[in-house]
């Protein structure tokens, strides 16, 4: 059974998350309000930036390759204008918990590129 690059995408989303929090509820027994507003502020960046992708892909596939990187450039900069709103400093070990999910987040969308970029060179 092969999976479209969509569900596995979401899937592999939601395995992070529930993976996440659990560690951090029942290992770090740390407040969940926080996770979840990161979490929430993760999942509405990564639909827009796989909303984006999927729009340039249609309107200028040459460019989808040039278009991810600026993209996860902006992502990095939404991440570090958000970080003091977030308050992430009064985790313990917040690099570990914030900084992780954000890069398996990227490479989830790096990889949904790679996906469209092969997909449109076959056809």
């Amino acid at each position: 059974m092969k999976l479209s690059p969509n569900v596995l995408i979401v899937v592999l989303f939601f395995l992070t998350f529930l993976i996440h929090f659990s560690l951090w509820k029942f290992v770090f027994h740390l407040d969940e309000i926080l996770i979840i507003k990161f979490y929430l502020f993760l999942s509405v960046m990564f639909m827009m930036m796989v909303t984006l992708v999927v729009l340039i892909n249609r309107i200028a596939p040459e460019f989808l390759g040039l278009s991810v990187i600026g993209l996860i450039l902006l992502k990095f900069g939404l991440m570090y204008l958000i970080r003091k709103k977030l308050n992430f400093e009064e985790v313990p070990g917040y690099k570990f918990h914030f900084i992780l999910p954000y890069f398996v987040l990227t490479a989830l969308l790096t990889y949904y590129a790679i996906k469209l970029i092969n997909h449109d060179k076959k056809q």
